[in-house]
């Protein structure tokens, strides 16, 4: 039989707190009942108990409810995630994988000016703690090609800063069971690296394209497009490249045809980041043929515009 939540919660409560067990049952059932937060309106009823208790024993609740594999809902577990990466990264700070602006420019040797370049153009990279910045200490480790680690540090962009730090630091299959740090020294690792570190990058980033026959302001929400490319492309590539390239990679596309011949169609292009749901992007345009040439409509946002 499994362990739930409730007993893993109550068993862990006993052991780092005197409390009674009926309160302790009291507090684990409010807890878990109000999005694993001890509602204001019954923090009266635990007085006796400090606040740094009772944010100890909501979180002993949270991880026992998550650890059992029980329904918490997604935003409680986006927080759980969020308090795992910020212990993670404090605990980095006080180990020296990361460090302040000061010691970073220190051991690299650049002015405050440079060091917002390199910043800028994403040659180098922060993470924030407690509303801090710091920089990763690998990135100015002696005895490495700074050139060639900030080359590589520039294509992975696209990606969060925790996540560009894992890839640099991570061996990988496709790296012959290296990390890229291991790879900065020989020219043929160093290509080899640029080319996996673009890949990677690209994941972070889809391109889809959709094609409606007719023309079209807004997406048609009530026919099914006559087809679908969706690719996964680097962002920081052009609009039509981005495009073009979805539409010729062969990643996902549907249907697989026979296609039929239409004279007015639009196309609607759609960009959206893996960082965030929200983070996405669209662009329409507009095709009908005109005599020897094509008239195409642009729209993105609210803001139009004609090409012939």
């Amino acid at each position: 039989m499994s362990t739930s939540g409730w007993d893993i919660a109550l068993r862990r409560i006993d052991s780092e707190f005197d409390v009674p067990q009926f309160v302790a049952s009291s507090l684990v059932r409010k807890i878990a009942a109000n999005k694993f937060r001890l509602a204001p309106a019954d923090r009266s009823k635990f007085q006796k108990l400090p606040d740094e208790v009772i944010a100890r024993i909501e979180q002993i609740v949270r991880e026992a409810y998550l650890e059992a594999g029980e329904d918490v809902g997604g935003e409680v577990l986006r927080e759980h995630l969020w308090q795992q990466a910020l212990t993670a990264r404090r605990e980095m700070i006080a180990s020296g994988e990361l460090i302040s602006e000061a010691d970073f420019r220190q051991r690299i040797g650049v002015t405050p000016r440079r060091l917002i370049k390199l910043l800028t153009d994403g040659s180098v990279f922060t993470l924030e703690v407690d509303n801090v910045e710091y920089y990763p200490a690998l990135l100015a480790e002696p005895g490495i090609d700074h050139n060639r680690l900030q080359a590589v540090c520039r294509i992975i962009v696209p990606a969060p800063p925790d996540s560009r730090l894992d890839f640099l630091t991570s061996r990988r299959g496709s790296l012959g069971d290296r990390s890229p740090l291991q790879m900065l020294s020989n020219d043929s690792d160093f290509k080899s690296l640029q080319q996996a570190a673009a890949a990677w990058a690209a994941e972070w980033s889809r391109t889809a394209v959709k094609m409606y026959e007719g023309l079209h302001d807004t997406e048609p929400m009530d026919v099914d497009p006559l087809y679908t490319a969706i690719a996964e492309i680097d962002p920081r590539k052009s609009l039509w490249e981005r495009a073009s390239e979805a539409l010729h990679v062969h990643g996902y596309q549907w249907p697989l045809g026979p296609y039929p011949d239409v004279r007015k169609f639009s196309l609607f292009v759609e960009r959206c980041e893996r960082r965030s749901k929200s983070d996405t992007k669209r662009r329409r345009f507009g095709i009908e043929p005109l005599d020897d040439l094509f008239s195409l409509s642009s729209v993105w946002g609210t803001r139009t515009a004609g090409y012939r």
